[in-house]
């Protein structure tokens, strides 16, 4: 028996020689790419969209002196706060630039209590060994793919540090992704490296020239117009935009997966542009309202044949009038075992649960809820992973601020002791955001906290924030979300911000009557009166709420006062209101009396 003869060290070193060589071509010419400023494709495209036109959020304004500045596109101050930084950044300025949606921006209100706002306040104040500059960059409505284009802008600004918190817009419009991400995972994974090279953006570069970009052969990134990836417009277009509430969302189980491998991407892009340029990131996971804000839209699981919709039915209609919570819940999980796919259900679950004190339960079942809202406007239960892998792959530091909200809130389900609506923090969390963001920038050596790091020093900040706060402007914000949710026909909730516009702004006459109009469609009249009693005293002469409050006091009985209000708001009204008016001549001859008196 011949012993196997081991191989020979030549053979590796000309196996080492093998590998070396080409690796070390391939490292010079990357560096010389470099040098003659060739960037990678990952940094400045998006293979998953593609976008029709772009207009930059800021533009160039030359002072007096010759100084530019850059200030907030007037086109874009409808999404965007108003900004202004120096063209040429101060010598000692750290410039922080935050970036995402609604959120970030600090809806309902401005910059100036977002955890953006916040951030500005607190670290000069922290530490003064820098001079510290704070750019609100967030966009109402804007997803993580505008959020990364918009980056390659803000890379051009001398950026220091990006703070990242996107996640609940990625299902606002409307977009396709033709075959790209049926690609083999494997295959995507290489596509991925590749794209991060400057030998593949000259490779690229150089096809192009040869083949026409027209020809979606050339290029499997580029944006088609049928089978292939989206094409979006300039500025945000919302499915909600084109729609009554949501009804123009369906179920797409395979779109949600795309999206959100859409999602993923661009979040580590994000991270790949800020550190193409020398600049830092912070992640932040997407938090949202589980306990107090319901599903926007349920749909039946496909495939439910009649008799079964028919037993569904019965078993909810018990759900939602059993007045015994046990009794409830019996009947909430009878229609669950009919169709598990109706998000409201769930919903209902969890407040039942929730009632009998059963937390762990009810947090499933509102976690359930939002992952089946067939109108996903709150970032599904995957995205808080997705950031966390991400940070964990590129090396970014987190602020896990799902976790957070989860860990202050009663039982560990976030509800209106964080959040105004379904997404968006209070001014009092987005300043914890902004302490938690602190902490994080001071564990990444970014923030050296002198002398002046104290509780006292904070509260200062935060007495010195909030008294400048224009409390009518806030109460009107909040007006407008109840609105807009009452818009959306999530009127428990757009009672609920109506009465906390109430508690802001009480001498506004508009948020009484809003308070008193929710109170009247979800069935509460004694409090629609008050409230509309209450708005008249502020305001005597709106016909509108004279004739609500008639409505409220006729379907308590109280039939004399209905039509002393119903008679006030025909005299009140203005020209151009004839059907309104005619309507109110109508009740009044049906209930025996003339308009006149």
């Amino acid at each position: 028996m011949t012993r196997r003869k081991g191989r020979r060290p030549a053979d590796w070193r000309n196996l080492l020689v093998a590998v070396l060589v080409p690796a070390a071509f391939f490292a010079a010419l990357e560096l010389g790419l470099a040098l003659f400023g060739v960037e990678p494709v990952r940094y400045r495209e998006d293979p998953y969209v593609g976008f029709a036109a772009t207009a930059p959020l800021f533009v160039a304004e030359t002072g007096p002196a010759g100084a530019v500045t850059w200030t907030t596109a007037a086109n874009k101050r409808r999404l965007f706060n108003e900004q202004r930084f120096a063209g040429e950044k101060p010598r000692g300025t750290y410039r922080i630039f935050c970036v995402g949606g609604s959120t970030t921006y600090g809806r309902p209100y401005d910059d100036a209590t977002s955890f953006c706002g916040w951030l500005r306040e607190l670290l000069p104040a922290v530490d003064d060994s820098r001079r510290w500059e704070v750019i609100n960059a967030g966009g109402v409505s804007y997803a993580s793919y505008r959020s990364a284009l918009l980056m390659e802008e803000l890379a051009r600004h001398e950026p220091d540090l990006f703070i990242i918190y996107s996640g609940h817009n990625e299902f606002l419009e409307k977009r396709t992704y033709g075959g790209l991400i049926a690609t083999p995972p494997a295959v995507r994974g290489l596509a991925a490296w590749a794209s991060r090279t400057r030998i593949w953006a000259a490779m690229r570069a150089g096809l192009r020239r040869v083949r026409p970009a027209s020809d979606p052969a050339a290029d499997p990134g580029t944006v088609s117009g049928t089978g292939g990836p989206s094409l979006l417009a300039a500025e945000v277009s919302t499915l909600l935009d084109a729609s009554i509430g949501p009804d123009a969302y369906e179920r797409d189980d395979a779109q949600r997966d795309r999206v959100l491998a859409h999602y993923r991407f661009n979040l580590a892009r994000m991270a790949d542009i800020a550190a193409a340029v020398g600049a830092r990131a912070v992640l932040v996971t997407p938090a949202s309202n589980l306990r107090r804000s319901s599903p926007f839209k349920s749909q039946h699981r496909d495939g439910l044949s009649q008799p079964e919709l028919d037993r569904w039915g019965a078993a909810w209609e018990r759900a939602a009038s059993a007045g015994d919570p046990a009794a409830a819940l019996a009947a909430a999980d009878a229609a669950l075992a009919i169709d598990d796919r109706y998000a409201e259900a769930h919903y209902l679950r969890g407040s039942l649960l929730y009632g009998l004190g059963r937390y762990a339960e009810a947090a499933t079942a509102f976690e359930r809820a939002r992952d089946e809202d067939v109108c996903p406007l709150r970032a599904l239960g995957p995205a808080a992973e997705i950031v966390r892998q991400v940070a964990a792959e590129r090396g970014v530091p987190v602020v896990d601020f799902a976790r957070f909200v989860a860990a202050r809130a009663p039982h560990g389900i976030p509800g209106e002791e964080s959040f105004l609506d379904h997404v968006h923090p209070t001014i009092e969390v987005h300043r914890l955001l902004a302490l938690e963001l602190l902490a994080a920038l001071r564990a990444a050596r970014i923030v050296a906290p002198g002398a002046t790091w104290s509780e006292a020093t904070i509260a200062a900040v935060r007495h010195r924030v909030e008294g400048r706060l224009d409390v009518e402007a806030h109460g009107r914000a909040l007006l407008n979300l109840s609105k807009v949710l009452g818009w959306a026909g999530k009127l428990e909730d757009s009672r609920r911000l109506a009465e906390r516009a109430v508690a802001t702004a009480p001498e506004l006459p508009e948020v009484h009557y809003q308070a008193g109009l929710t109170a009247q469609l979800t069935g509460r009249l004694d409090e629609a009166v008050a409230h509309y009693r209450r708005s008249l005293e502020l305001a005597p002469r709106a016909a509108t709420t004279h004739g609500n409050l008639a409505a409220a006091l006729e379907a308590q009985g109280s039939t004399l006062q209905a039509i002393l209000h119903y008679r006030q708001a025909v005299a009140l009204l203005p020209a151009g209101e004839s059907a309104y008016k005619k309507q109110l001549e109508d009740t009044l001859v049906r209930l025996g009396a003339t308009p006149g008196g």
